[in-house]
């Protein structure tokens, strides 16, 4: 569980509704930059900036997803949150679903 502090970071991030600002946050989360590493809530915050329209979120969404970083594996929503990114015109997003779509059709 979140500090007060984290909380108060967390809460004030929501409020402003900046994507890319609570993407960065997420990241931080994601890779325990500044804070204790939490991978459901890097998840949380990276979903609410992928609400927002910003592509970095979605493409971590998708990363997690694929991967089973503080969520189940779910690798069609993974390239469905890729899809997303790529549309925005998110290079990774692009990279992924090139490299790893087509050995996720070979399995199926």
């Amino acid at each position: 569980m979140a500090s007060k502090q984290e909380q108060k970071v967390i809460a004030a991030a929501l409020a402003g509704g900046d994507g890319a600002h609570i993407a960065r946050l997420a990241e931080s989360y994601y890779y325990g930059r500044g804070r204790d590493k939490n991978l459901k809530t890097a998840l949380q915050l990276w979903e609410r900036a992928a609400e927002l329209g910003n592509a970095e979120a979605l493409y971590y969404c998708g990363v997690c997803r694929y991967y089973g970083d503080g969520v189940s594996r779910d690798k069609d929503m993974a390239f469905a949150f890729w899809e997303q990114a790529a549309q925005l015109g998110h290079a990774g997003a692009q990279m992924s679903l090139d490299t790893l779509r087509p050995a996720q059709e070979q399995e199926t």
